[in-house]
């Protein structure tokens, strides 16, 4: 990931730097750029120079924090029946990091989103992988893959949907969207993470940790 002075930025979990990897090689000049559930705006800030970026996030944190790095927000919990309040195509670059997962109608979220792209723009999405290594171990030995199982848990953060690779592929592709990069960003050995590979990540995705694609849409 790089910033303003266009330098390395380390400190950023692995996920965020392959995701402003990603966007760093668009080579994004004077485009319109939305990032769904966007926090404080880490991702926007990196990208805001020459651009038109906007977010959209539901915590006042958030909304507060974007609003002083001059990000365009709009402050709304997404539902399943939600319209995002932008124009038809309109977007050249939508973000949503760990969304989906939150989402029962995930083919309206999809729908919307292809609404406000415009012909040939992108869609960069993130959400957890429930195929990788780490929960593959964990189902082996009987135990419970890292999957919530009530709302109500002490430690849920509302995860309703779980998804492979070739699902979330056959998801986007449904909606119009053709597949232009698939990646992870590591493959974790323990619980804690302390022992995990980046270098198995790129080797085999379908174990990584987080399902990362970027794709188009197709018309």
């Amino acid at each position: 990931m790089y910033n303003d002075n266009n330098k390395f930025v380390s400190s950023i979990n692995p996920r965020v730097k392959i995701m402003l990897k990603i966007i760093h090689d668009l080579k994004l000049r004077k485009k319109n750029v939305l990032d769904i559930g966007c926090h404080d705006g880490t991702l926007l800030i990196h990208i805001n120079k020459n651009n038109s970026v906007h977010g959209i996030e539901a915590s006042d944190y958030g909304v507060k924090t974007c609003r002083k790095k001059g990000i365009r927000m709009k402050q709304m919990f997404i539902e399943d029946t939600s319209v995002l309040p932008y124009k038809n195509r309109f977007f050249d670059l939508v973000i949503m990091g760990e969304v989906i997962e939150h989402m029962f109608d995930t083919d309206h979220l999809l729908e919307e989103i292809s609404r406000i792209l415009k012909p040939g723009g992108k869609l960069l999405i993130t959400t957890p992988n429930i195929a990788s290594f780490g929960r593959r171990l964990l189902l082996l030995v009987g135990k419970n893959p890292l999957m919530e199982l009530s709302p109500n848990e002490p430690q849920s953060t509302g995860h309703i949907r779980y998804f492979t690779f070739t699902i979330m592929e056959s998801l986007l592709k449904k909606h119009g969207f053709r597949i232009v990069k698939k990646l992870s960003d590591v493959v974790n050995f323990s619980n804690d993470g302390k022992h995990r590979s980046d270098l198995f990540a790129k080797l085999i995705p379908s174990l990584g940790q987080s399902i990362i694609m970027l794709c188009e849409k197709s018309n």
